[in-house]
């Protein structure tokens, strides 16, 4: 699939104003099959959203963010995402094989594990 980010994601309508798309900067190009999100919330860090997800692969902060533990991405931070929006972030891709079924399956993962992990708190 030759997808954008919003079209990527399209939970939008799911997570209404918890979501931030990272990446889109006006004027500025982006990859067609990635993009940088963050579900605002202060028990939503990516790294602990990723390890509830049941089907959800993804990576935490930018592609080009090091090993730094559960640390912000550096990138993000210098892009001017704040440090609690950053320490959120996901960072989605498709491949050729993706279908919007699997797209679907992992918005309703990452929409069951925002519920589970808000009401944790």
């Amino acid at each position: 699939m030759n997808l954008k980010c919003d079209l990527l994601f399209p939970s939008q309508d799911v997570f209404r104003d918890k979501i931030r798309f990272n990446s889109h900067y006006p004027g500025s190009d982006i990859l067609p099959n990635t993009c940088n999100v963050s579900i605002l919330g202060p028990v939503l860090q990516g790294w602990r959203v990723l390890s509830n997800c049941r089907r959800l692969l993804a990576s935490v902060g930018a592609a080009c963010h090091s090993a730094s533990g559960n640390r912000p991405s550096h990138i993000l931070l210098s892009s001017g995402v704040p440090t609690e929006v950053a320490a959120n972030a996901l960072r989605l891709s498709v491949g050729r094989e993706t279908t919007k079924e699997d797209v679907d399956a992992v918005v309703e993962d990452l929409r069951e594990t925002v519920q589970l992990l808000e009401n944790m708190n």
